[in-house]
């Protein structure tokens, strides 16, 4: 399962560790605590070639991950063999649930699995059909926190979560409709790869952007597609996550650490 990658990586990023670094430093300076840093990688539950330099990228910076795993492409073979990769157990992966089958259900508008064309039943019948799904696979690895695809997911679904016991949801900056109390909204507010700027230097320009805003905050979630992921932007992702390591300032969690 491939994708086109971004413009942005239609280049190589050589030597900018300086300048990412830059942005970087300036986003903690304007943070009035500890920035909280963590990453989100979507669309995970096949093995593939991609998935495997993702995770090995991660390994070499000892760094966190939250997998967001769609419940239906997961089967006990493909977990082995993702396990494989990972380890068989480890802290280092948040592995939680992306939606239950990732299939848009709107007839008009943006996409959405969990929009208003679907019924409070239907929606509540998805939902807990895919958590059963990755608690019997993935066991006590499961984290009960929901990252719904494409980042949007109408008010019964946030009801229906809470409900079944998730502790927290995952959408973009500014996600609609607002969460309810009892279900925090761990917002991503960098998008590594899924860009649509035409231009590399604008597209590169705004990503840098968005990381400095993102630590301002206190809380700067990157979200990764890793099928989206060339050889160039492998690498600016080992820049950003060599950087983040090695930055005291800087504090990498996952979703079971916020919560």
């Amino acid at each position: 399962m491939t994708k086109p990658a971004s413009a942005l990586y239609s280049v190589n990023h050589f030597s900018i560790d300086h300048i990412i670094s830059s942005y970087i430093d300036r986003g903690c300076q304007r943070s009035s605590t500890r920035p909280l840093v963590f990453f989100r990688a979507d669309d995970i539950g096949i093995p593939s070639h991609s998935f495997q330099q993702l995770i090995g990228c991660f390994q070499k910076h000892k760094l966190p991950l939250c997998l967001a795993t769609v419940p239906a492409w997961l089967t006990e073979t493909r977990l082995k063999e993702l396990r494989r990769l990972t380890g068989v157990v480890s802290s280092q992966w948040c592995w939680h649930q992306h939606g239950r089958i990732h299939r848009n259900f709107e007839k008009t508008g943006k996409k959405q699995e969990f929009g208003p064309a679907r019924s409070k039943s239907d929606i509540h019948t998805s939902l807990t059909k895919g958590k059963e799904r990755l608690g019997h696979l993935l066991e006590r690895d499961f984290h009960p926190v929901f990252t719904p695809p494409w980042n949007r997911c109408n008010s019964d679904t946030l009801q229906a979560l809470a409900d079944l016991g998730f502790k927290a949801i995952s959408r973009s900056k500014g996600a609609r409709p607002e969460t309810i109390d009892q279900l925090p909204d761990y917002q991503v507010n960098v998008d590594l790869h899924t860009r649509k700027e035409m231009q590399p230097h604008l597209a590169l320009e705004n990503l840098l952007t968005e990381i400095e805003l993102g630590l301002a905050t206190g809380l700067c979630g990157i979200m990764i597609h890793h099928q989206r992921m060339n050889r160039s932007a492998l690498e600016l992702l080992d820049i950003l996550l060599g950087l983040i390591h090695s930055n005291r300032a800087l504090n990498p969690v996952h979703f079971a650490d916020l919560l």
